[in-house]
């Protein structure tokens, strides 16, 4: 894929929606911004979208794969994409945003040949992922493309009219047109671009509060509340526009053209002007365009330190110690799962127990804590103090099954790198731990 991305030292426009209001109210910021957090990652989705072009007195209508040539410079034909910038982990409960950035695409000829003049009303939308909860997003745009007005992005219902509570994303100029490219609904580009490169969605969300599940970002699809999104030449497609061609002396003539696309992989055509078939093969446009694991919060100890497996030179097995808090680390990041384990998804591995000997009350004080695979016995199960969730109390005991001895801090030292071991319960400040049920980190 051959992408036109300009991350920085470029004048951009921002605008930016808060939750509860509906449209994106506009300004100007002096670079594009890059995306927040410290573990993403960044992903490019080439796919063949199918496009419905028909004349707006309705007199031609076409299929064809794009009207278009993907890329700046007028390669891979037939093809469109995108680029996503996304964390790949998140916490639950966590604010965290991600871009989609659409590739800019090169404006050759209209379906009879004619050069086009220039592309109007132009939409592109995105469906806000299920089990989330939105909390502002931003257009980001450079100067590449001259348009005659800023793009912005409206919540929307299925029927395109603007909704609080809205499924949709659309970037754009209102929800309404007028024919003949004329002063209607998206982004005007002015007379003849050589190639459209679109401004990038910044998408801002808040996790579910149920770990272990994923947050799949998606273009306009078809679901069951917005059933017409993938029917071929509607106008719920994910991408939708007006073209109008140009003669010779460099103005508009001819009939425009209403252009629709979905994410599918072209249906066969049998004339020009026949019923298509709406229900084609979802190509990569389609489908997930990335997966993001909503995963539990770090697990704050001692003077707001945190577990981490760290590796130790000479031994195979990493070793839980109190370390200063990352934003974002994955390796500070634990799930307490049903079967009462630590899970640290960076390595889906359990916090265990050295086998250090045993004394009176059951496993010696003293034994180190440490990271192993997962295998259910019973020195890999914690049980937690119902203060351990409560955001509101200082923190309490995780206490060991097998033994019934609690996490604690080595001799009470706070410092980064010490030690985490098991003693007897003694609810001492190194043996309290706060894991909020609803993280109060941010990637931000």
């Amino acid at each position: 894929m051959k992408s036109v991305h300009r991350w920085a030292g470029i004048a951009a426009t921002a605008t930016t929606l808060a939750a509860g209001t509906l449209l994106f109210p506009g300004g100007v910021a002096s670079a594009l911004p890059t995306v927040p957090g410290n573990n993403l990652k960044t992903t490019d989705i080439n796919f063949s979208p199918s496009c419905w072009i028909v004349t707006q007195d309705a007199r031609h209508k076409i299929l064809k794969q794009t009207s278009f040539t993907g890329g700046a410079d007028g390669a891979g034909a037939d093809q469109w994409g995108v680029q996503i910038t996304a964390p790949e982990t998140v916490a639950r409960g966590q604010e965290f945003t991600y871009r989609i950035q659409p590739d800019p695409i090169t404006v050759v000829k209209d379906s009879s040949g004619d050069t086009i003049l220039r592309w109007t009303e132009i939409r592109y939308g995105v469906d806000i992922p299920p089990g989330t909860e939105l909390v502002k997003a931003e257009v980001a745009s450079d100067s590449t493309t001259p348009f005659e007005n800023t793009p912005t992005i409206s919540r929307i219902d299925s029927n395109g009219k603007q909704d609080d509570n809205g499924s949709i994303l659309q970037m754009g100029i209102g929800t309404g047109g007028t024919n003949n490219g004329g002063t209607g609904g998206g982004w005007f580009t002015k007379a003849n671009p050589g190639f459209l490169t679109f401004p990038a969605m910044d998408i801002t969300l808040k996790a579910g509060d149920a770990a272990g599940t994923v947050i799949e970002p998606t273009l306009r699809i078809s679901t069951d509340s917005d059933p017409d999104a993938n029917t071929i030449g509607s106008d719920d497609n994910f991408f939708t526009a007006i073209a109008v061609p140009k003669g010779d002396g460099g103005i508009a003539v001819g009939i425009p053209y209403n252009i629709r696309c979905a994410p599918l992989n072209p249906p066969a055509l049998s004339a020009i002007g026949s019923a298509l078939n709406p229900d084609g093969p979802a190509s990569a446009g389609g489908m997930p365009l990335t997966s993001i694991k909503v995963i539990d919060s770090s697990v704050f100890g001692l003077d707001g330190r945190v577990l981490e497996p760290v590796d130790i030179p000479g031994n195979s097995t990493p070793h839980i110690q109190m370390k200063d808090f990352v934003d974002g680390s994955q390796s500070q990041h634990w799930v307490y799962t049903a079967a009462h384990e630590f899970r640290n998804p960076a390595t889906d591995k359990c916090i265990d127990v050295v086998e250090d000997g045993f004394d009176a009350g059951g496993q010696r004080n003293g034994s180190q804590v440490i990271l192993r695979p997962c295998q259910g016995n019973p020195g890999q199960k914690w049980t937690l103090d119902p203060a351990v969730t409560d955001d509101g109390q200082p923190g309490g005991a995780i206490v060991n099954e097998a033994d019934g001895k609690c996490m604690d801090v080595t001799d009470s030292a706070s410092a980064d790198g010490v030690q985490v071991q098991i003693w007897d319960c003694a609810g001492a400040p190194n043996q309290q731990w706060n894991f909020p049920s609803v993280s109060t980190t941010s990637l931000n």
